[in-house]
Formats: structure tokens, C-alpha cells, sequence
């Protein structure tokens, strides 16, 4: 059936029906006046003999006699019918389900958003559930992607729906007084805490607990993405950000969280809208020029309030209870190294790995991997990894081989890079930090790395600590922001006593929490020697043979590192200082893989699994029990 004679089969059941343009969804005609009077046949011809593919949609409210529930998700389904909202009446969705019934047509407007009788308090809050009635509409079959869905022994006769039922408190008028005493709230509905977040957060929650997975939600499921993005927008032109910067936001927020974006023509729509909307509701917030200068005003009252009359807190004894408490709460994004908001030091001599195993560390992570090596990933995490060094090439081959050994990491690892836009980022100057500040906030990372410090700070004289005092500025505010910090640095020459430590003024210490060095390890003495690496046999047991021996066949090791790390400023035995990583290649079909020293906890987890006690365990690991049962959740 051809759209035309679909929709004059809904005119002749006397619904108003007006045609919407494809890409948006959006009425293709001023539609006002068909909410109060039904279009002619001849309108309704002329509507689709133009546009002969525009989508019919259906305008809700008493004049068609239909309000329909709009469920984009099952758990929005579900919530309906537990409220009460059945119909054997349906219509299937790209997302979900449309329920239909009939509009009382008591003379009382049921419209999205007006008077008692639509969203009151009793209405489920749940994302993807809406109520379309008086002043709205929905699109319906044959529309692409809507089907009918109609019960068996039903047909389609809008006298067989049933009858919508308001489900909200019923609204006394006769004014009885008022007294505390009598006062009742037992029908106040508390308001939801996600109410109080943004939608960017939000979203997160929501894609965290739902798809764990790939952290992205799917195409083709109905988790009301136009209604996420239309929030989004609405809330980005409150913090004052309007024209391209509202538009970056957006596309950022898409890319964030949905496999498949609105198309350019119903983004761009949505923002149009949203910014008309802000033209008609505060005109006072534009200039004579008609330029917006909100943002402006949201950002000097900001420095007003920072500037003076804001709260003061230091530190006392009686805080010391609260602050172990949050410190240990505050879980490893890759145990034991790499917590939240934190800046670590992955320091070592040029080709011997330290962007290796940092992008390796950064792909098991986006990715979701258990684990890299010894180092336990406690949740998937997004990367924004600024590499200042690597050419193209060289980042393509990196980047072929991480998918091999940790799989697809969907988009959470993201690397910026000069050759990307053309664009030379020198962090020395305001400029490098004004685009690197875009960056992050388009990408809301959990991690940042720069990789180097010496490329990112061209000139950078490393002997200076007035010098390195911006670069420790840098990381706190990163930190401070609640961004995890990677910065890759290299060593200083080897002395006599042995391995370099790392290049610079001890300045650069002062913000570090854990450092991390990467040493090659060689079989070859005089390659070890010519290379400041570490000889297999200075070890008491040989890395090489050990770690040979977990290869799978035609599996052979081409790279073995030694990764040294600890804490700067807290001094700590819980997990081990050293481990040993090795990278490996199938000899017949360049199928990577990495394979490393197991830590002691993971030692302990394997004898936990051979049935083990803690007291046996703790003989043999030489740890306090109280570690052993935090390791293994005891």
C-alpha cells in the first residue's frame, strides 16, 4: 500500500494526518490548523503526489480521537503495562512500540505538557517512554520502519481501542484550608538523582550498566536517542554555548555514545530549533548584532564567584577517618598503577619500548581486557593518547598489531597526532594549551596521555624547574579535572652505576604519584651492552626461557622488557616493583601476542583456585592475610 492510500484510509477513520520530511521526521507543512480541522481529500492527494515517500504522521488529541504512549525500549514497554497503559492496538517502531487509545474527548486537554491531566507526578520518569496527545503527533504505517502490530481478533476500528485512563493524582478544587497538620505527602513522588545530572552523564551511566560491552548504544534499538541528543543541546545553550561550539558538542556527545548518529539534516534541525527556542524565550541574551553573549555572562559571574565570597575548607585531624575512606574507594582503572585522576611517569632510553608499552596498556584498556600482562584492567576505560612523535605509518603498523593482541577497542582509544589536521600543537604556548583543552573537551577521555614530553615541549630546557613548573601545571589541572595522566618521557644516559634515570630537573618529581620505567631486556650481552639495556643473565632466574615456555606453538619472542614501578610520594609493598612483559609473533601467520611474569596476585588467585587457604597462600607469597582476602574478595 503506497503512502497516499494509507493515509486516506486514516482520513476516512477521521484522524488528521499531514506528511513529514524523511530525513527529520519534521511536519513538511504548517500544521497548527490540523489539530483543530481535518485536511481535505484534495490536500491529502496533493501531499503525496508531491512527496509520494514522506512519512504520515498522525496529529493525537481529541480531534483524531487517538492518544498514543511512545515506548522507544522494552524496559520503557514494561514500565507502560506496569502503570496500566495495555492496548492490543500497536504500531512497531525502529525503537520499540506505539500504544494506541482512544482520547476521552471530555473536554479536557491531554496535551505533553499542559494541565494536570498529562506528564503529572504519577507519569513514569523512564528514558524512551512519551505521551503524545493534544498538540502532538506520531508517525505511523506504512512510514519506513512502522508497521502495525494489531492483536488477533482485532482490526483497525478506533472504537475497539480502549479508552485512555489519566494515570495521575487526582486534583481537588474545593479549597478546604490549609493545615500543617493535615498536610499528606504520601503522593509526592520523589524526584529521580538522575534528574540532577547532566544528560552527558547520564548517558554514561546508562550506557555503563546496559552495554558494558562496547559502551556504545546499538542502531536499530530504541534508547531514545533523539530525545539524549535534544536534552544534550537544551543543556549545552544553558552553559551558554551556542552556533559551532553547540554543534562540536553534539557531534562529540553522538560519537561518545551511539553507534549511529542523526543524520547532518536532523542534527542540524534539532540544533536550529533548540537555538530559535533561546531567541524567543531570552531575547535579552543576545546583543544588538544579534550575537550571543550568554556565554560571556555565564563565564565572568563564574570568576566573580571564584574570585570572592566562596567557601574556604582546609584539611583538619577529624577529616583524616573520611579521606582513607574515599582514597581506598577510589578504584584502579589498571591496577596497581593507573588510578582515576592521578599523573604517572613512564619514563626510558629512545627504542626500547616506553610508547609500546603505553599504547598496549591504553588498547587493554579501551578495549576491556582483563588483563595486560601482570597489570589487572578493573574497567573498560576511553583514551585520548596525544602521540607527538609517530609518523603514519608507523602509528598504522602500532595500530594493526594492538587490534591483534587486544581486539577492537570501539573508539574508546583515541590518538591525536600533527599529520591528523595539519595542526602543530606546542604545549609551551597558550595556543598548544587552548587546543588541547578543545580536545579534551570534545573527547571527555578517562585517560590522557602525551607522549613526549620533549615533542610536546619543544625547547623544553629539562635542567630548568622554572621550566618544568608548566608542565607540572598542565598535569595538575588535568588531574584536578578528574583526568587520569600518562606523560612519556625519556632517560638520561646510563652512568657507571647503571640504567639512567630519568631526563630533567628533580622538579618534575614534585607531582608525580607513580613512575614507571621500561628497560629492554637482551639475551646477547654486547647488544645489551650497546644498547643500555639489561642482560637476560644479570637476573637470577633468565626472563627469555621463563617466558618462552608460555608460548603457545610457533609462537616466539621478538621483544621482552622489564617494567619497574612504584610510588613517588607513598611508599608501598602491597604489589611487586618489578615484571617482565614480552611481546610475541606466530611464525607462520604474524599473529601477535604478549605474554609477562604473573604478579602476586594473580600468583595467589591461581592457588586460591587449586584450593588453597589463606594462611597456606600466605606462607607461600610471604603477604598478610588482610592483603590476600582484599585480593581475592574474601
Amino acid at each position: 500500500m503506497s503512502n497516499l492510500d494509507a493515509a486516506l484510509e486514516m482520513l476516512d477513520l477521521g484522524w488528521s494526518v499531514i506528511p513529514c520530511k524523511p530525513e527529520t521526521k519534521r511536519p513538511r507543512i504548517k500544521w497548527k490548523q490540523y489539530q483543530e480541522t481535518l485536511p481535505s481529500e484534495a490536500e491529502v492527494e496533493t501531499w503525496w503526489t508531491d512527496n509520494p515517500h514522506d512519512p504520515i504522521a498522525l496529529i493525537t488529541g481529541a480531534l483524531s480521537g487517538v492518544v498514543v504512549v511512545d515506548c522507544d525500549n522494552e524496559e520503557a514497554l514494561h514500565a507502560a503495562f506496569d502503570a496500566g497503559m495495555k492496548s492490543p492496538f500497536r504500531v512497531k517502531t525502529k525503537r520499540g512500540h506505539h500504544l494506541y487509545f482512544q482520547h476521552p474527548r471530555d473536554g479536557v486537554r491531554r496535551g505533553p505538557r499542559a494541565g494536570v491531566n498529562s506528564r503529572g507526578a504519577d507519569w513514569p520518569r523512564i528514558d524512551g517512554l512519551d505521551f503524545r496527545g493534544d498538540g502532538s503527533y506520531a508517525l505511523c504505517p506504512p512510514s519506513n520502519n512502522y508497521t502495525w502490530d494489531i492483536a488477533a481478533g482485532y482490526s483497525l476500528d478506533p472504537d475497539e481501542m480502549p479508552v485512555w485512563e489519566d494515570w495521575t493524582p487526582t486534583i481537588k478544587d474545593e479549597d478546604e484550608g490549609f493545615s500543617f497538620a493535615t498536610l499528606d505527602l504520601s503522593t509526592v513522588v520523589a524526584r529521580n538523582p538522575d534528574e540532577f545530572i547532566s544528560e552527558w552523564d547520564r548517558t554514561a551511566k546508562y550506557v555503563r550498566e546496559t552495554y558494558p560491552t562496547t559502551l556504545k548504544i546499538p542502531s536499530g534499538v530504541g534508547n531514545g536517542r533523539n530525545e539524549r541528543v535534544m536534552k544534550y543541546v537544551s543543556e549545552q545553550i544553558m552553559e551558554g554555548n551556542f552556533g559551532p561550539e553547540l554543534r562540536v558538542r553534539g557531534y562529540a556527545f553522538m560519537r561518545e555514545f551511539f553507534e549511529e548518529f542523526l543524520s547532518e539534516a536532523e542534527f542540524e534541525a534539532t540544533c536550529r530549533s533548540m537555538e530559535q527556542s533561546e531567541k524567543r524565550n531570552h531575547p535579552d541574551r543576545f546583543n544588538s548584532e544579534g550575537e550571543y553573549v550568554h556565554r560571556k555572562k555565564i563565564e565572568e559571574e563564574k570568576a566573580q564567584e571564584n574570585g570572592g565570597g566562596r567557601s574556604r575548607k582546609l584539611i583538619v585531624m577529624s577529616d583524616a577517618e573520611e579521606m582513607i575512606e574515599k582514597s581506598s574507594a577510589r578504584q584502579y582503572l589498571i591496577e596497581p598503577w593507573l588510578p582515576p585522576a592521578s599523573i604517572t611517569q613512564v619514563y626510558g632510553y629512545s627504542g626500547h619500548g616506553k610508547s609500546m608499552f603505553v599504547q598496549n596498556a591504553m588498547a587493554a584498556l579501551a578495549a576491556g581486557k582483563k588483563y595486560f600482562g601482570p597489570f589487572e584492567v578493573m574497567t573498560p576505560a576511553k583514551v585520548l593518547y596525544m602521540d607527538f612523535e609517530m609518523g603514519m605509518s608507523t602509528i598504522a603498523r602500532r595500530l594493526l598489531e594492538m587490534r591483534q593482541i587486544h581486539g577492537n577497542t570501539a573508539e574508546r582509544l583515541q590518538i591525536w597526532t600533527p599529520f591528523v589536521d595539519d595542526v602543530e600543537m606546542n604545549l609551551r604556548t597558550q595556543e598548544g594549551l587552548i587546543e588541547l583543552q578543545g580536545w579534551v573537551d570534545a573527547i571527555k577521555p578517562d585517560v590522557v596521555v602525551i607522549d613526549t614530553l620533549r615533542t610536546a615541549y619543544p625547547g623544553l630546557l629539562e635542567n630548568s624547574a622554572d621550566e618544568w613548573a608548566k608542565v607540572n601545571q598542565l598535569a595538575v589541572r588535568l588531574r584536578n579535572s578528574g583526568y587520569a595522566v600518562i606523560l612519556v618521557h625519556h632517560s638520561n644516559k646510563p652512568s657507571e652505576s647503571g640504567v639512567g634515570r630519568e631526563a630533567g630537573s628533580t622538579n618534575q618529581l614534585t607531582v608525580l604519584e607513580t613512575q614507571i620505567r621500561v628497560t629492554q631486556v637482551y639475551q646477547d650481552e654486547d647488544t645489551a651492552r650497546q644498547n643500555a639495556a639489561i642482560h637476560d643473565d644479570s637476573y637470577e632466574r633468565p626472563v627469555w626461557p621463563s617466558l618462552s615456555a608460555k608460548l603457545a606453538p610457533d609462537f616466539s619472542l621478538f621483544m621482552v622488557m622489564e617494567v619497574r614501578y612504584g610510588k613517588v610520594r607513598e611508599w608501598s609493598d602491597a604489589h611487586d616493583r618489578v615484571q617482565w612483559i614480552g611481546f610475541a609473533q606466530n611464525n607462520k601467520t604474524d599473529e601477535r601476542c604478549v605474554v609477562s611474569s604473573k604478579s602476586t596476585k594473580q600468583r595467589a588467585k591461581d592457588m586460591a583456585l587449586d584450593g588453597k587457604s589463606i594462611d597456606d597462600i600466605s606462607r607461600v607469597l610471604q603477604r598478610p592475610n588482610r592483603q590476600l582476602r582484599e585480593w581475592l574478595e574474601v
